[in-house]
């Protein structure tokens, strides 16, 4: 019955020592000692050891979801299709091409939703 209280409480403080850290290694060695039913403290560490990892800098695919933006409309030339009509007269005119200019400006056009090459730095990432 001994091996099997010892056993158990060795499971325990392993059990303890996997979850808890390395703060843990105290109170199972109490318990572990203890062959009879004990009360123990349990302390826990709240600094914990952080990941790093070295990313180099690359490329990333970014999701942008629909939005409007400002952007600069460059002026153009237009060809515009005059139709021929009746004047009144009830004389034919024939229709025409003639160039239009559109003027230079800042318009706000909507942006549909796509995705955007994002340039990310090299850096540690820790977590």
């Amino acid at each position: 019955m001994h091996a099997i209280s010892t056993k158990r409480s060795l499971a325990v403080a392993a059990t303890c020592v996997m979850l808890g850290g390395g703060a843990a290694v105290a109170t199972s060695a109490t318990s572990a000692a203890a062959a009879t039913t004990t009360t123990s403290t349990s302390v826990s560490s709240t600094s914990h050891a952080k990941e790093c990892r070295w990313y180099p800098a690359h490329w990333e695919n970014k999701w942008v979801g629909g939005h409007w933006q400002k952007v600069w409309h460059a002026g153009y030339w237009h060809n515009v299709w005059h139709a021929g009509w009746y004047d009144s007269h009830h004389q034919w005119h024939h229709g025409y091409w003639h160039k239009m200019w559109h003027k230079a400006g800042w318009e706000n056009k909507w942006i549909p939703a796509h995705w955007e090459k994002t340039w990310v730095a090299a850096g540690w990432y820790c977590r």
